[in-house]
């Protein structure tokens, strides 16, 4: 009861203070697939939304994000809060997502690391281009509590790395290559090389497209992501639409 009369307060003051932030952003996508880290998190149709508040002209931002898939079988519901400077960000993400497959409670509020379905990650990016007019960003994250247990309980830290390149950039036309990997950062003998994310390898190659597609004065950046898994032999083609961001 206590956690949810938090909930509840963190909401308000959000609200709240929504009327003295500088920036208030809202944004949506649709596409085929939700892909993330490697990872294909939902094979059907997803639409996502992202909704955030900005202070200190933008470079702190407050937010939820959240998506469903066209059958209701995937949903998220995730708050975040991110401050950007100089080119570095760094963020922390509470992430909620199930499906029916995974075997963990189903219910919001519950923050029991044995059962629950959240996930807390702390994430530190820089990108080049902001001081060095270099189009290489970097990126780290790491899960710091929640449902990344080795098998004696204790939390795992899984981490990804990720570095992508813009290899082709103009007024229309944005093309990446991405390459990402996985450890952990506490295992016990019976994990093996196992982590959150499956292995201890390299799990993500990514060529990525996108096209600004415009339609009168408004801005509908489409997008392609082939992307391949090495460490579970996988590979996916994910395609998508900004439908809109304000």
């Amino acid at each position: 009861m206590k956690r949810i009369k938090y909930l509840i307060a963190g909401v308000c003051a959000l609200l709240a203070t929504a009327s003295f932030a500088q920036q208030l952003h809202f944004s949506g996508t649709l596409q085929n697939m939700h892909l993330w880290r490697g990872l294909q998190v939902a094979d059907g149709g997803v639409l996502a939304a992202d909704l955030n508040v900005g202070f200190l002209d933008d470079g702190l931002k407050v937010g939820l994000w959240g998506g469903s898939d066209f059958t209701g079988d995937y949903k998220e519901f995730d708050y975040y809060l991110s401050y950007s400077r100089a080119g570095f960000t760094v963020a922390v993400w509470d992430i909620y997502n199930f499906s029916p497959d995974l075997p963990f409670s189903k219910d919001i509020f519950n923050y029991n690391k044995y059962s629950t379905t959240h996930f807390l990650d702390l994430s530190v990016a820089y990108d080049f281009d902001v001081k060095l007019q270099v189009p290489l960003r970097l990126y780290w994250a790491t899960i710091f509590a929640g449902r990344d247990l080795n098998v004696t309980g204790d939390n795992r830290y899984s981490t990804y790395v990720y570095a992508e390149y813009s290899v082709l950039r103009d007024e229309l036309w944005k093309v990446d290559v991405g390459l990402g990997g996985t450890f952990a950062f506490n295992r016990d003998d019976a994990d093996g090389h196992a982590n959150f994310y499956g292995h201890d390898s390299i799990d993500q190659i990514s060529l990525k497209a996108t096209y600004n597609l415009k339609l009168g004065r408004f801005e509908m950046p489409v997008f392609a992501h082939a992307m391949w898994n090495p460490d579970s032999r996988n590979g996916y083609l994910q395609v998508g639409i900004n439908l809109f961001a304000f």
